[in-house]
């Protein structure tokens, strides 16, 4: 192929490259062919036809029919085997490559001559391009047209597919771009629609394909076309225009168009494009309504400034107002951009230009810190944006500039206190964010050069302290000069003021010292400041550690996992408090352990699962440098500290967290030896080492009770000897242990068989037990542990024993021996009374309930029998005869049992107390003793749970003890167990269910707490009617004492999960916390209305609220009460036009009020 060949061809009619690209825009090109209508054969031959004259001519392209020949074909693309497509475009491109070849080694005069060629060329190939993506799908594979063919037929590649060739054509158009364009066109505007529209407009829409973008080489030559059309032929405008398109309606294209820039900077030295980009940018408005252009464009924003941040830099002037837009994507993009400056300025050498500032001339900052101070302080307004999505990406920003090698100590002060104030956002997403940012602050903070990470305040002001001391006797040896100006100051004034010194007096002064002093000062005095940073660090992260506490019970299981983390990196840290949460988190050992998908899709672990992973990290992991021995040594005594001062909350959590972790087999053979050791030691040691020792060996039986029922002699010699009387909490606790030997089986509903494990009454245990309960006021004193001793001891005793019952019969008759054998003494005489007393109650109750074991064992060998009289029956006919057993004899005869036999039979010994507890409740006077009120009223209630007929007769005492007893003991005891009543005889109770409400105003802590927990026990089971004392109920929600109030809202909490429940009682809260003698004051009344509106969220409830609310108006006449409806009524959500109706259609009710 020659130029000679070329010049031969016969020449053509013109060709006016816009006015060709103006009728394919309005489909209006002249074809003489449809190649469509074509069969296969003649398709092939008529681009066979094409290929032969461009083989023979390059220009050949301007003859009409040739040029015909490939518009036709190309129109009709679509409908041409992937083969013959392929050749049209080879045919294009390599004649195409020719001309640009041949114009390169042409003479400058002589390249005209080859513009329309030229022109020609790339005109069929944009509309190639175009035509290829518009039929993408059908070459982007394998044709599967090429199987319905003959194989005579198939010629070319048949595995061809568009996106191969695609690099092939972008490298012919980045060559096309090279040539020396001011040859080939005389006026420029020929040039730019030749660059504009056959060159960057097919590549444009090729970035519209995102598949593209996937493939490095074909996006590589993306890039470069664009890129050569800006540099070689001023196509900066066009490009610019069209980015900020592609950024409008393609959100794919965001962060390429961004890499597009940071190409154009790095490799071709075009930065001014990317500043224009940027100012356009920061000239657009969004709106809260757009959805997807901010989002399109935010991102770009921040992968611009990942790969071009000083380009970003010069405009943030401008971009700064995007920080107050009304749309949060972009403001979510700005501080992501304020991130990545500040991260890039930390770390940057370069100089930054910024403004000069007069104000800025004893400002010592160099530039790049003066611009970051500017960053962080844009940053920090956004801890107070409104947007909950903004609060949260500020705090992830936050969290990620934590990990700069730059540490930044005022920055770091200033993000731990917004971290803090953001604990207590009412935004979920914020506060475990801000948790994470904690826990971020905390792994990375910069004060651990001198003495490593921990954080122990007391530690630390110590160590400033010793520092002070040894600066201020170095400023001594200094002896500051000072001015006159001062000399009417105070006394106690030691220290001058910088703005006071004698400055000539103190060069000269420091001149007179060497310098190894004076470094020595210098050093001394950035301790000092480095000491003051590390504390008020530390005492911010304190400041977190209450809320944190609370954050523990949240209901979002992310906050409360993020909690969890804190609490186990602090307490790693020994940051004061910490432990506090650690204790705190075991209770969680009772949540869902399910797992949690989060937003992005990862998931994390149940809360069960991590706190087994907290505490195994921090107790049972081992310590690098430790020994065996000592290892378990550790472990065993981090399991024992774990007790000390727990309350009983605490302890069951304790005990089902261990008994889950030894179950998992955490816990390793050789701790429980150690704590077997510890119990049984000879060595004098703390009392709190033992009893912690058994209470977790315990807690260990829960899970495998061989751990104590191969150690019982140990028990027995221990906790039941002699240690145990000197020690009556380890007794306690060891009786507890004791009854993990009948094994922890769970009890199946229905089901007839005991599986626990008894022993013969003869067995040693039981006398070592019956010693426990009869302990005389000789050897222990008025001592109130013999009590929950004693309760254990029964315990135990019942649930090991055979025939307990018959030990217990002796066990009464001795105590009531003793108890009526005058002493002499008469405080002795009471204390055994109500050691009497108090073991009879505790008897009854535990009696009553081997009476129903007693009657599951009946039940289970006349089972047992009748399935041998009928071997041949089906399954299911035995589950008829059990369920039948429940309504014969046996059950009938217990319950007579327990109802009249057990109080009233004339055999009972329990019978003989039935009448004596009543009279020493009712006799205070005659029986004054503290002791046995408490154990009389006590046991009162444990025989009111045995008979109905009892209870009856004495719940009028039970009330009146509740209502005037002066001790807040006994009135605690009451209220749980007139709770245990309405549980056994409900229909009793409910009739008086006013008196037990009437506990909820109690002076005493404990008596209101145990009231509100059994009344939510009561209501939430359906087993007392509520009557409209819910008011009284509300109150609790603004009560001083922070575990009330959180038990009041756990209520109503629940209580919104039953249908229409809050709804329901709303008007009777209303009106029993507005008006009468139960009114609470206006704060009181809306902080309380607050809370309880948030459960009227359906629109109906909400319509008739508002009817019943405007309604009262008529009825009331006091400005209190009007001011109470209209705030209640202001707490409504009106979502429809029917509730806003009904508050207009209301006015006449509220018209005359508003005046």
């Amino acid at each position: 192929m020659d130029v000679e060949a070329a010049e031969s061809t016969p020449s053509s009619s013109s060709f006016d490259l816009a006015e060709q690209l103006l009728r394919l825009q309005e489909d209006d090109l002249d074809l003489e062919y449809d190649v469509a209508s074509f069969d296969s054969d003649a398709q092939q031959s008529h681009i066979t036809r094409v290929v032969d004259a461009v083989a023979l001519s390059v220009t050949s392209v301007q003859d009409t029919n040739i040029y015909q020949y490939i518009l036709c074909s190309i129109k009709c693309i679509g409908s041409m085997r992937s083969d013959l497509s392929h050749r049209l475009l080879d045919t294009l491109l390599s004649g195409m490559n020719v001309i640009l070849d041949e114009i390169a080694d042409m003479e400058p005069t002589a390249v005209a001559s080859y513009t329309e060629p030229l022109e020609r060329y790339a005109f069929l190939l944009k509309w190639m391009t175009e035509m290829m993506e518009k039929h993408r799908d059908q070459y982007g594979s394998t044709d599967k047209g090429q199987k319905r063919a003959a194989p005579s037929t198939r010629k070319g590649d048949v595995s061809w597919t568009w996106t191969s060739s695609l690099p092939s054509v972008l490298t012919l158009m980045s060559k096309t771009l090279r040539i020396a364009s001011e040859r080939m066109w005389s006026s420029k505007a020929m040039r730019d629609t030749f660059v504009s529209r056959c060159i960057l407009q097919p590549v444009m829409l090729c970035l519209e394909n995102e598949a593209y973008l996937k493939v490095q080489v074909i996006k590589q030559g993306m890039f470069k076309v664009l890129c050569l059309a800006v540099k070689l032929h001023g196509q900066a405008f066009n490009v610019q225009t069209s980015i900020l398109q592609a950024l409008q309606y393609y959100e794919h294209l965001a962060e390429p168009m961004a890499e597009l820039l940071g190409v154009m900077r790095t490799d071709f030295d075009i930065e001014r494009l990317g500043e224009d980009v940027l100012r356009d940018l920061a000239a657009k408005s969004f709106t809260s309504l757009d959805t997807k252009s901010p989002r399109s464009f935010g991102r770009f924003l921040v992968r611009m400034t990942e790969l071009n941040p000083r380009t970003v830099l010069k405009q943030m002037s401008l971009l700064e107002r995007q920080q107050e837009s009304e749309s949060y994507p972009i403001r979510n993009a700005m501080i992501e951009v304020h991130g990545l400056l500040i991260k890039y300025l930390s770390m940057s050498e370069d100089d930054v230009d910024i403004a000069p500032n007069e104000d800025d001339e004893d400002d010592d900052r160099s530039a790049p810190q003066k611009q970051m101070d500017m960053l962080f302080e844009r940053l920090f307004e956004r801890f107070l944006d409104l947007t909950t999505f903004v609060r949260t990406k500020v705090i992830q920003v936050c969290s990620k500039l934590c990990d700069i090698p730059a540490k930044l100590p005022a920055q770091r002060l200033r993000m731990t206190s917004l971290a803090i104030r953001s604990l207590e956002d009412k935004g979920s997403h914020v506060r475990r964010n801000a948790i994470s940012l904690l826990i971020k602050l905390l792994l990375t903070h910069p004060y651990g050069v001198l003495h490593g990470g921990e954080l122990d305040a007391s530690v630390w002001t110590e160590r400033r302290d010793v520092v002070r001391a040894e600066l201020a006797k170095a400023e001594e040896r200094l002896e500051f000069p000072v001015t006159d100006v001062e000399q009417e100051a105070p006394p106690d004034k030691t220290k001058p003021r910088r703005s006071d010194l004698d400055l000539d007096a103190l060069a000269a002064s420091q001149q007179s010292m060497t310098q190894a002093e004076q470094d020595h000062l210098v050093k001394l005095r950035l301790t000092v400041t480095y000491y003051d940073d590390a504390l008020h660090f530390v005492h911010m992260v304190e400041q977190g550690v209450p809320i944190l506490i609370q954050l523990l019970a949240s209901t979002n299981k992310a906050e409360v996992l993020e909690s969890m983390e804190f609490f186990r990196v602090a307490h790693e840290y020994k940051v004061r408090g910490a432990a506090d949460g650690v204790r705190a988190m075991v209770h969680l050992i009772w949540a869902k352990d399910n797992a949690l998908i989060m937003e992005d899709g990862s998931q994390i672990k149940g809360v069960r699962s991590r706190l087994m992973e907290v505490y195994r990290s921090l107790y049972f992991s081992a310590y690098p440098g430790l020994s065996r021995a000592e290892q378990v040594a550790r472990v065993c005594r981090n399991m024992i500290e774990r007790t000390f001062g727990a309350t009983l909350a605490e302890l069951t959590s304790l005990e089902q967290l261990f008994c889950l972790m030894h179950a998992e087999g955490l816990v390793e053979r050789a701790v429980v030896d150690k704590l077997w050791e510890v119990y049984a030691s000879t060595r004098p040691i703390s009392r709190a080492q033992r009893r912690g020792s058994i209470m977790v060996l315990s807690m260990l039986a829960k899970a495998e009770r061989e751990l104590v029922a191969d150690k019982m002699d140990v028990l027995l010699r221990i906790g039941l000897g002699t240690l145990g009387a000197r020690d009556l909490l380890l007794c306690k606790h060891t009786c507890i242990a004791l009854q993990h030997v009948s094994g922890s089986a769970k009890k199946v509903k229905g089901a007839l068989s005991d599986e626990n494990v008894r022993y013969p009454m003869h067995h040693t245990m039981f006398s070592r037990l019956s010693a426990v309960i009869e302990m005389t006021t000789d050897v222990i004193g008025r001592h109130p542990e013999w009590f929950s001793v004693a309760e254990s001891a029964i315990d135990a005793m019942y649930l090991l024993g055979e025939q307990p019952d018959a030990m217990c019969t002796d066990i009464v008759r001795r105590m009531s021996y003793a108890a009526f054998t005058p002493t002499g003494h008469a405080a002795d005489d009471a204390y055994r009374m109500a050691q009497l007393v108090f073991v009879v109650g505790h008897m009854g109750l535990k009696q009553m309930v081997y009476l129903e074991l007693v009657e599951r064992e009946f039940k289970r060998r006349k089972s047992v029998r009748d399935a041998s009289n009928d071997s041949s029956s089906k399954r299911t006919s035995e589950l008829d005869q059990v369920a039948e057993q429940a309504e014969d004899d046996i059950g009938d005869t217990m319950a007579w049992v327990r109802e009249r036999e057990l109080l009233y039979g004339p055999q009972s010994l329990l019978a003989c107390y039935g009448t004596l507890v009543p009279f020493i409740c009712s006799n205070t006077r005659q029986y004054p003793d503290t002791y046995l009120q408490r154990a009389a009223a006590l046991t009162l209630c444990k025989f009111m749970c045995i008979s109905s007929e009892y209870c009856e007769a004495n719940l009028g005492l039970l009330l009146h003890i509740l209502r005037t007893s002066k001790d807040a003991v006994v009135r605690a005891n009451s209220v749980i167990g007139l709770g245990d009543v309405a549980v056994c005889f409900g229909t009793l109770v409910d009739e008086n269910s006013e008196r037990l409400f009437a506990g909820l105003g109690d002076a005493d802590l404990g008596v209101k707490k145990n009231t509100l927990m059994v009344l939510t026990h009561l209501i939430l089971n359906g087993m007392i009617k509520v009557k409209g004392q819910l008011g009284e109920l509300a109150k609790c929600l603004e009560d001083d004492e922070m575990r009330v109030s959180d038990l009041a809202k756990l209520f109503f909490s629940e209580l919104a999960m039953k249908e229409n429940a809050v709804y329901n009682h709303l008007p009777d809260i209303i009106s029993h916390l507005s008006t009468g003698e139960h009114a609470v004051d206006e704060t009181t009344f809306m902080n309380t209305m607050r809370f309880i509106f948030t459960f009227i969220d359906k629109e109906r409830q909400a319509e008739n609220v508002i009817e019943k609310l405007c309604q009262r108006f008529r009825l009331t006449t006091e400005e209190r009460s009007w001011r109470d409806i209209a705030y209640c009524l202001s707490l409504l959500p009106y979502r429809s036009e029917r509730s806003i109706k009904k508050l207009v259609d209301a006015l006449p009710f509220y018209q005359d009020k508003l005046s």
